[in-house]
């Protein structure tokens, strides 16, 4: 089975559980009494999949280095008859981080999507989505500054780097949003309450 497989399965994951967090994880949330309100699934995706799943990318990492013969340069690992050889470990094991990396992307970014698009003004709203795509291209160009640590032997460096760069923002988001957030609960909790009494 080749690593590429694997790439395919992040949209095989959002294929599966786009409907299963619409459908079954949100409204058993609300059943009972969460209010997981977009701003908290936007800090929950940077939390979740980079920090976690990027966590356990670098602990796989390092133990496909550590069973491999040739160590941190299993990458380029070749016997005398100059085949490749590679970790005794299988390949699903990288499984666990992709998918949580999935639920990043489905928590943040089309959460993020659903946010700017509802609240930006309807004359504005292709504007504050262009801006929105636009942080994705500054997102881009700030992992090409990193690009030299995704080689042997530095992968385990690269996933780790990542992921407290997502620990770093996920607690950057949390704290220029929570007031907006405290207010957008207030605000449910006063329509909520309203609709009960008619």
């Amino acid at each position: 089975l080749q690593n590429d497989v694997l790439s395919n399965l992040d949209l095989f994951a959002l294929i599966i559980f786009i409907p299963i967090c619409d459908l079954v994880i949100y409204p058993a949330l609300r059943r009972y009494g969460i209010n997981f309100t977009q701003l908290k699934k936007i800090t929950a995706g940077f939390v979740i999949g980079q920090r976690h799943g990027h966590g356990m990318a670098a602990v796989v990492q390092h133990y496909i280095y550590k069973t491999n013969p040739c160590g941190d340069h299993a990458g380029t690992c070749l016997n005398s008859d100059g085949v490749s050889i590679p970790s005794p470990l299988d390949v699903w094991i990288q499984t666990g981080s992709h998918v949580l990396i999935t639920f990043s992307e489905i928590l943040a970014s089309i959460t993020g999507l659903e946010y700017a698009f509802t609240k930006a003004p309807k004359n504005m709203r292709s504007l504050v989505m262009s801006i929105f795509l636009f942080m994705n291209a500054i997102s881009s160009a700030i992992a090409e500054a990193f690009v030299s640590l995704s080689a042997d032997p530095l992968l385990v460096w690269n996933y780790g780097v990542m992921g407290v760069l997502a620990a770093v923002t996920a607690i950057f988001v949390w704290f220029s949003v929570r007031g907006l957030d405290a207010r957008e609960d207030d605000r449910l909790g006063t329509a909520k309450l309203f609709n009960s009494y008619e």
